[in-house]
């Protein structure tokens, strides 16, 4: 059985994406989820992007090291700069050759963010976070979304997108301004086993800049879009995104 970890975006609770994580259980997966500390940081001056890539670390490294389970990689939104840094050392075709069990078969991120080692996430949209983005709020050094709806899940009825209004929670606005640890899609264990869903809709991170950032790292991706906003995959689009899913690992298998 595959093991899936997913690892969440900015602002947003387990809570949020609990159905879609029971989709791709009832679909097969062992899923696990891979929560950080930048999200409602109890200490925003230290929960930066490399916090959050020790957090999931250590989950991966259950998985892999203790458990020896084969693992694919599921980056949301900002959770593809910590996400992908954890799975660094980790791939498994490097631990066959060491003659270790399991490992990370395959990177799948999701309308995710592609960051070159050494620039942060406000870096790599121009050196400023985008203006939906309230900062010091609800306290110094937090950060909450201006009308996430519309941001996050225009397409979605306002009733129906209410779960993800309930589901976010301020974050520490360090992880966004701090610099990217090594990505493992920069090497070369990983190449082949880069995919991404495009959210083709997406008012957080538009459709061109997922492509250019694709672009930017010179490697192959398997590329699957979704007719989505930003957050529509786990609301409104969840049987899609399970298929997708299915297909990009198959690939990866």
């Amino acid at each position: 059985m595959t093991t899936i970890l997913f690892v969440p975006g900015a602002w947003t609770a387990r809570t949020f994406y609990e159905p879609f994580l029971q989709a791709l259980t009832v679909a097969g997966y062992d899923v696990h989820y891979a929560g950080y500390p930048s999200v409602d940081s109890s200490d925003p001056l230290v929960t930066d992007c490399q916090a959050d890539t020790d957090a999931i670390t250590t989950i991966l490294q259950s998985l892999v090291e203790d458990q020896g389970k084969d693992v694919v990689l599921f980056l949301y939104s900002y959770g593809g700069m910590p996400g992908s840094a954890a799975a660094t050392g980790l791939a498994k075709a490097q631990r066959a050759q060491e003659g270790k069990a399991g490992g990370v078969i395959g990177l799948l991120f999701l309308g995710a963010f592609i960051v070159p080692e050494g620039i942060s996430c406000a870096g790599a949209q121009g050196g400023i976070l985008p203006p939906w983005v309230l900062h010091d709020q609800p306290s110094a050094n937090l950060a909450v979304v201006d009308n996430p709806i519309k941001i996050f899940a225009a397409d979605v009825d306002a009733v129906f997108a209410q779960s993800l209004t309930a589901g976010l929670r301020p974050h520490a606005t360090l992880a966004f301004n701090s610099p990217q640890p090594h990505p493992a899609w920069a090497d070369e264990a990983f190449r082949g086993r880069l995919a991404f869903i495009v959210t083709t809709e997406d008012c957080a991170v538009p459709r061109e800049a997922q492509f250019g950032m694709m672009a930017s790292t010179q490697q192959a991706w398997i590329v699957r879009e979704v007719v989505s906003s930003h957050c529509a995959p786990f609301l409104n689009r969840i049987n899609e995104t399970v298929e997708l899913t299915r297909e990009i690992i198959g690939q990866f298998l």
